[in-house]
């Protein structure tokens, strides 16, 4: 409701404010993504029309509509960038304090007012990590499970690279505290799924100063990742098995079944009984657009991807392409950018900093 009422009155700014004279021909950004982002949201209202649970449906079609709307403002710079940018890393680094912190005690710390998971080493259907015998709780800070957490966190250190590139840190020393405390809150979410882009990005940001240091780092934490995916060995049937029911749901229902509804009909295609815990969308953004809003949209959701990279490499644009990579892996190899509201909330948001980020040119301060 704040949302919306701050929309509507950015709104009576605009139109009734003379000082501040609101041109959209002067405004810069990448208006082909602009359009291809525009058209993914209409194929998701089309879905609607082939619903097998409409309420579900307008619900999810409706949270589309405010994050599309989140997205326009940005664009439009009616909320300024790069401030924008610099509270979504300070709020990061605040939920990575509540994730370290969480980890040292393994439980939560009793913040569900501010969005805190009650969990602890000895919960059940909790995300835990395995290690010698011991169970230890992975680190949640103040979202719905540490994959999402861990996604937060890494797209926050490219934001404070990029922040530093514009000069916004005063002291290089307060910079350093920053990812040191980002970069232990992300490697306490034993995330595997984000780790392997972080392994990507010193490739992207880095290439001049890559020394053999770094490449031994980045060799070692490859590693991490290696022993980390035999551990988790049933997870990855799990996921596998996801995809053979989505692919069979695409045969058989080409146009979607409608937002938010791939659980609901997951078990009519699956070829084992589904247990209560089963119950969850395609680990595939790809595959899950393919199953709720039809071969359309997916389509248009691959051409998104392809353009922001293409633009990228075009344009030299090492942040850009970082992002657009980040977000690539995390929609290959899970679903909550699709289906959850922490998800979409990362998804649009990095869609509106990138459909301006190659834009924008450091600033002397």
């Amino acid at each position: 409701m704040f949302f919306l009422l701050g929309t509507l009155f950015c709104g009576f700014n605009l139109l009734f404010n003379n000082e501040h004279h609101f041109d959209l021909k002067n405004l810069k950004f990448d208006r082909n993504l602009g359009f291809l982002l525009m058209v993914f949201v209409l194929f998701a209202g089309i879905s609607i029309f082939f619903s097998v649970n409409i309420e579900n449906s307008l619900y999810a079609f409706f949270r589309f509509l405010e994050f599309f709307l989140l997205y326009i403002l940005i664009i439009l710079e009616i909320l300024p960038l790069r401030w924008l940018i610099a509270t979504f890393v300070g709020a990061v680094l605040f939920s990575s304090l509540i994730g370290i912190f969480q980890f040292i005690f393994q439980h939560s710390l009793g913040l569900k007012f501010l969005g805190e998971s009650v969990v602890s080493n000895t919960s059940t259907a909790v995300a835990k990590l395995n290690f010698l015998g011991f169970k230890l709780l992975r680190s949640y800070g103040t979202f719905a499970h540490p994959n999402i957490f861990s996604a937060y966190v890494l797209i926050a250190l490219i934001f404070v690279y990029f922040l530093n590139k514009h000069e916004f840190f005063v002291k290089k020393s307060f910079y350093f505290v920053v990812l040191g405390i980002l970069f232990l809150a992300f490697l306490l979410t034993f995330s595997k799924t984000t780790l392997v882009a972080l392994l990507f990005l010193p490739f992207f940001l880095l290439r001049k100063k890559f020394t053999t240091r770094l490449k031994i780092f980045v060799f070692c934490l490859l590693a991490i990742v290696v022993i980390l995916a035999f551990i988790s060995e049933i997870t990855t049937l799990e996921r596998l098995r996801f995809m053979a029911i989505s692919l069979k749901l695409f045969l058989n229902k080409p146009f979607g079944v409608g937002l938010a509804n791939f659980t609901d009909e997951m078990s009519q295609f699956s070829f084992y009984k589904l247990l209560p815990w089963n119950y969850q969308p395609v680990h595939n953004v790809f595959l899950l657009a393919l199953n709720e809003i039809g071969f359309a949209g997916c389509i248009t959701l691959i051409l998104i991807f392809i353009y922001g990279l293409y633009e990228s490499v075009k344009k030299k644009e090492a942040i850009f392409f970082a992002l657009m990579f980040v977000l690539l892996i995390m929609g290959l190899f899970d679903h909550y950018l699709f289906s959850l509201y922490q998800g979409q909330f990362l998804f649009w948001f990095i869609m509106s900093v990138v459909t301006c980020i190659h834009l924008q040119k450091p600033q002397r301060s």
